[in-house]
């Protein structure tokens, strides 16, 4: 009777064991998929890079300068470069005089039926001027006013003097865009030759470029603009690309500025916590599985470590 309780007994333990045992097996593998971290409150660094193009302006032609420019700042379209030009002026002054003489003669010339456009002529001759560009040669009406034209040769004389007055357009160098000075490699009164550098100069807008290693939110980002702000001499910061990681913006300056003091980087305070990711935990497309939320984290690597970003103090981390 002891025997067959005894035989009846060992396969009940084998079974409680053995239940046992698997229940054991599948907490140690929980608790090895999951894990628990604690974040962390800490300043972080985005780093700066400067994109300030150094511009050169070359001599146009071969000549004496009368004129260069001396105020470090400049507008668009202001006047760089002036070549000493007063022989060509005088040369092209007296073909324009001479052109109006003509004209003038033609004008008092002209037979009664013309009387409609006299005055278009009168207008166009007192706009012949030395200190002026060539006004736009006028639409002749009638095949007698075109005859009068042609016979004294007013048009081929106009089309000659607007030739020479584009030629002497080298003799002025206007800015193509607003900067500042930065070297200068001539004066006024030195004879220099085509295509030698006279200035250089740096745009008034420049670009840089704020890139992190974490993803930059509202308050890091209003952090980054006050910080420009304060410490580059700028009049305006404005935003023109975004990712998560990185901010270009168009810097406005309101002096010179020279690349090797701007600044390397911006301190930031994070108001998110930081949590360090252990490897294996890391799937793929760097995502974290976190206990309770739908969505995986984004991991982002740092000095060889993975980092996630919550507002939470804690998370629970699950193997992918």
């Amino acid at each position: 009777m002891k025997l067959i309780r005894f035989v009846v007994f060992l396969p009940i333990l084998f079974v409680l064991f053995s239940c046992s045992g698997e229940d054991e097996q599948n907490l140690n593998d929980n608790s090895n998929n999951i894990i628990q971290l604690t974040g962390k409150q800490q300043r972080d660094t985005v780093f700066l890079h400067f994109n300030i193009p150094k511009k050169t302006i070359r001599a146009q032609r071969t000549g004496k300068l009368e004129r260069l420019v001396e105020n470090p700042e400049f507008k668009k379209n202001s006047l760089l470069i002036q070549f000493d030009d007063y022989d060509a002026f005088v040369e092209l002054s007296g073909e324009k005089e001479a052109l109006k003489e003509d004209l003038t003669n033609v004008i008092d010339n002209l037979p009664k039926s013309l009387n409609p456009v006299e005055k278009k002529w009168r207008d166009f001759a007192t706009k012949l001027v030395p200190d002026r560009i060539m006004p736009s040669f006028p639409t002749m009406e009638y095949k007698e006013e075109a005859g009068f034209i042609e016979e004294a040769k007013i048009e081929e004389k106009y089309r000659a003097i607007q030739k020479k007055e584009l030629t002497i357009q080298n003799y002025f160098q206007l800015s193509k865009e607003d900067g500042f000075i930065t070297k200068v490699y001539a004066h006024s009164d030195d004879y220099v030759k085509k295509n030698s550098p006279l200035i250089t100069y740096h745009p008034k807008k420049i670009r840089v470029i704020a890139e992190a290693s974490f993803p930059l939110t509202r308050p890091i980002i209003a952090q980054i603009k006050t910080d420009l702000l304060v410490r580059l001499p700028v009049d305006r910061v404005i935003r023109t690309k975004l990712s998560p990681t990185k901010i270009t913006y168009s810097l406005t300056l309101n002096q010179k500025l020279d690349p090797k003091i701007c600044p390397k980087y911006v301190i930031v305070n994070q108001k998110q916590n930081v949590f360090h990711i252990p490897k294996d935990f890391v799937g793929k497309d760097k995502k974290v599985k976190v206990v309770g939320e739908e969505m995986p984290y984004q991991a982002y690597s740092k000095n060889g470590d993975y980092l996630i970003y919550s507002d939470a103090s804690s998370l629970k981390v699950q193997r992918p």
